[in-house]
């Protein structure tokens, strides 16, 4: 898994061991970009592969800018445009 500020869309094809070409595919969480090798991912692994705590809470920002829960056990696409964010706190004052 490498960082670096990509679109979120297939970002280029590398080999793997055995000399066979691979997609990655890039994403982007709270403004760090992040690759993953598959296309789909759970709403978990997002959060641990951003660092994010399972009570902090995942949210994924839309093209047009409306924001959707991501709950553990959602499977997401990763396609372009996939930006996520971390769910903002609230507090009561």
């Amino acid at each position: 898994m490498t960082h670096s500020l990509i679109g979120a869309e297939v970002a280029e094809r590398s080999s793997d061991d055995s000399g066979r070409s691979r997609a990655v595919f890039g994403y982007d969480v709270d403004g760090t970009g992040y690759e993953y090798d598959q296309p789909t991912i759970t709403g978990a692994q997002l959060r641990f592969l951003a660092g994010i705590y399972p009570q902090q809470g995942l949210v994924r920002v839309l093209n047009d800018g409306t924001r959707v829960t991501v709950t553990p056990f959602e499977t997401v696409t990763l396609g372009c445009g996939a930006h996520f964010q971390r769910r903002p706190r609230f507090r009561r004052s």
